[in-house]
């Protein structure tokens, strides 16, 4: 039987060829689990964040009632500054008394 080197350098790519594949999916998926690091990273970020919004807007809901209930003017200037107005809602006129009187 006559040798053939081209058949012989062909077979032997293709029986590389997926070890080569095997080695490039390993390369892969450390570079994904790095990038999910990232992202899982970021999101708690934003996760934090959210709380910290709830938090700052009670934070100023009190400081505004204190700066309502005290007349504390530093405190509205203060709230002003960072670009928060106060609104004070009147307060509800109380029901009149029914009258015996038309009865």
């Amino acid at each position: 039987m006559r040798e053939r080197p081209g058949l012989n350098w062909l077979l032997v790519a293709a029986a590389a060829f997926p070890l080569v594949l095997t080695i490039v999916d390993f390369a892969l998926i450390e570079g994904n689990r790095a990038l999910q690091a990232e992202v899982n990273r970021r999101q708690h970020a934003i996760n934090d964040g959210s709380q910290l919004v709830r938090a700052n807007g009670s934070l100023v809901r009190h400081i505004a009632v204190a700066a309502v209930q005290t007349h504390d003017d530093k405190l509205r200037e203060l709230l002003s500054r960072n670009g928060i107005t106060i609104n004070v809602a009147p307060k509800p006129a109380t029901p009149a008394a029914p009258n015996s009187a038309g009865q």
